[in-house]
């Protein structure tokens, strides 16, 4: 699940995470990554695997698209 589908916004998301809402913007442009501790607590507030995160297996629970891993934290 992303952000988006997941209906936090990225100042909830980014509140959670301890990180600015600005480092969550970058995330989702695709500008810059989130830590491996962010990505870990990411993972978990999403509830998807975080090799998922990464572009790699698909999500719990949801069936594989092509734009879900490209766009993973969106």
């Amino acid at each position: 699940m992303t952000i988006k589908r997941s209906g936090l916004s990225s100042g909830r998301v980014a509140k959670s995470l301890g990180v600015t809402e600005g480092d969550v913007a970058l995330w989702r442009a695709g500008i810059t990554l989130p830590r491996a501790a962010d990505c870990r607590r990411l993972s978990e507030l999403l509830h998807v695997e975080m090799a998922w995160l990464n572009g790699g297996s698909k999500p719990v629970g949801e069936s594989e698209r092509r734009s879900d891993r490209a766009n993973a934290i969106v």
